[in-house]
């Protein structure tokens, strides 16, 4: 930062405080906290007094580290100008909609023709579809997400992305290219895509593809447990979906996907 002589110093020690625990959230402790931004122990207590009591950081009382809190969450997550913070912003969206909705939710993106897990939220409810973890790839032909975000493709097109057919991963999966094709006809017709234990027994999930610019950049879906899954429940999803689908597009722009 250029001209630091000429800034308030009060005001300088609350940013670099609020710096260093946004760079190591719950990793430090008063002292730590104090040698990395050069602040004497008598003045940072005050400061940090302050910003605990306005919930822009908390302190754990077993370990003494500081994190931050709420407001300091919801000012940055206000500002959606870097990939961090989208990203973040992303996952505040996703967890909201799994923890009213009681389901497991994933986001993926394509990957060379598997999806590419790049968020999720499992479900609270004592029976509940264990999340795929993040990293994790599938063929996206075997998967509500996959679906979705091949639902623009042509048949030339996927023969080129699976030039060695559709191989099963469960006895459910389509490995016939023609039904995957009027399925993901089907997807572009409704806006949704939807499995049923052709990934993982036990599971049905439903997708909706994320657009930006015209052009399918990632999806989200809610993963169900079978014994859970209703025609009502499918509809009730679907709404969510597509709120859910209005929000995160506000976000993507400012994403590298």
């Amino acid at each position: 930062m250029d001209g630091l002589n000429e800034l308030h110093n009060p005001t300088l020690r609350v940013v670099r405080i609020l710096d260093v625990i946004s760079s190591h959230n719950g990793e430090l402790t008063m002292s730590e906290i104090s040698r990395l931004t050069d602040i004497p122990r008598g003045t940072i207590v005050p400061i940090l007094k302050t910003l605990c009591a306005s919930k822009y950081i908390s302190m754990d009382r077993s370990s003494q580290k500081y994190s931050i809190d709420l407001r300091l969450f919801l000012s940055g997550a206000s500002f959606a100008a870097s990939e961090t913070s989208s990203y973040n912003g992303l996952q505040a969206v996703i967890q909201k909609v799994s923890e009213e909705s009681g389901e497991t939710v994933h986001m993926g993106t394509l990957d060379a023709g598997n999806v590419l897990y790049v968020a999720k939220h499992e479900s609270s409810q004592a029976v509940r579809v264990s999340s795929t973890a993040i990293g994790k790839e599938l063929p996206a032909y075997g998967t509500a997400l996959g679906k979705a975000l091949l639902c623009e493709y042509t048949l030339p097109q996927l023969v080129d992305l699976y030039p060695e057919g559709l191989k099963p991963i469960t006895r459910n999966t389509i490995t016939n290219m023609n039904v995957l094709l009027r399925q993901l006809e089907e997807v572009r017709n409704t806006g949704f895509a939807y499995e049923s234990e052709e990934s993982s027994y036990g599971v049905r999930c439903i997708a909706k593809p994320l657009y930006l610019n015209g052009a399918v950049v990632a999806s989200i879906s809610f993963s169900i447990p079978l014994f859970r899954y209703t025609e009502e429940w499918r509809h009730q999803l679907e709404t969510i979906l597509t709120e859910t689908a209005a929000v995160i597009g506000q976000i993507l722009p400012y994403m590298n996907l």
